[in-house]
């Protein structure tokens, strides 16, 4: 018994419910408003911040902190691999490194997606100048970001810039400004940009995990994981990061946040120039096998025509018609003895 009259295996089955429920959910709301506010401009999360005309932004950041903490009660049974198409040993880590790596994004950065939204919308303007309130939750934040980094780090140090970097900048800003208040009077627009990178973030997320999990329950198979995620999560950055440049974020953030989405502009510049340059190595190693084989067939029923009973190769490779090849003398002689035996057969007859 895990408490008094509770089993821990009944618990977990109850946590393991609630956990994916609200993982379902974010994904289903937030790939909603993420189509709503990316491709469709209809920016629901700036204007239920104004009036709460929707409450589909508050479901969204509910399900993706709740799904972070229940995420806790399974720690040790976070994965340890990845589905790819380079090998932990090839990139240098071990299972351990793996595991942290995903408890870190799949758990730690969902809390932190949705902490400063949630405290923006629902704590009243006297709690947000609390100085002492503020800072407090940065140094929390900025702690959770340094050992994101220190677990980043053996994977890639491009998955902090992605999951905590603008968290890490903002929390910063907050100390070195005095409070949440001042910060959103600064720069309004900061807290549009923070709930629309926590619905980039609890997308990937929640996808790819949901993918690992139906995978462990043998539902999908391993390629259906690695050709969701390669085509999900691309594409989610491009749009992301081209409405930031429509949007001109850098002259509507403070440097502290900005610099962290001018590197993820970058690197969704690399993967996009990697996967152009794959697609481009595709189509032209396709062309040419195809030209190669057309080669072949093309010598192929050349040797096919060109053949003939009458052509023989000589030993110096050169074509000669057969009768070249043939000694007239072993031929004569062949032929007289043929005939001397007929000759003696008739005298025999005779006789």
């Amino acid at each position: 018994n895990f408490l008094p009259g509770i089993n821990r295996r009944y618990l977990g089955s109850f946590v393991g419910l609630f956990h994916a429920v609200s993982s379902v959910a974010a994904l289903v709301i937030g790939n909603y408003l993420f189509l709503q506010c990316f491709l469709l401009g209809n920016d629901i999360l700036a204007s239920s911040e104004v009036d709460n005309s929707s409450l589909l932004p508050t479901i969204f950041h509910v399900t993706t902190g709740a799904s972070g903490i229940l995420l806790f009660f399974f720690w040790k049974s976070i994965q340890s691999y990845q589905h790819s198409t380079t090998s932990l040993k090839d990139k240098g880590l071990t299972a351990k490194q793996m595991q942290n790596t995903n408890r870190a994004r799949g758990c730690v950065a969902l809390i932190l997606c949705a902490v400063y939204p949630l405290m923006y919308r629902y704590l009243p303007n006297e709690t947000l100048q609390d100085v002492v309130i503020s800072k407090a939750v940065a140094v929390v934040v900025v702690a959770v970001c340094v050992w994101m980094y220190n677990v980043f780090k053996y994977y890639g140090k491009g998955l902090f810039v992605l999951y905590s970097g603008t968290r890490f900048g903002f929390s910063l800003q907050v100390l070195f400004t005095g409070s949440l208040y001042s910060v959103r009077q600064s720069y309004p627009y900061i807290v549009n940009f923070l709930e629309k990178e926590a619905l980039l973030i609890s997308c990937c997320v929640e996808f790819g995990f949901l993918l690992y999990y139906l995978e462990s329950r043998r539902l999908v198979s391993v390629q259906t994981v690695k050709d969701g995620c390669k085509r999900y999560h691309p594409i989610l950055f491009y749009v992301f990061s081209g409405t930031m440049l429509k949007e001109k974020f850098f002259r509507r953030l403070p440097m502290s946040v900005s610099w962290a989405t001018f590197l993820e502009c970058i690197l969704v510049c690399l993967f996009l120039k990697a996967m152009i340059k794959g697609i481009i190595t595709t189509v032209v190693d396709k062309l040419r096998s195809k030209k190669e084989n057309g080669d072949r067939r093309e010598v192929f029923a050349k040797k096919q025509r060109s053949k003939s009973v009458f052509d023989v190769t000589s030993s110096t490779g050169r074509r000669s018609s057969i009768f070249e090849s043939v000694d007239f003398g072993e031929l004569s002689s062949s032929l007289n003895n043929s005939s001397s035996r007929g000759f003696r057969m008739g005298s025999v007859k005779e006789e």
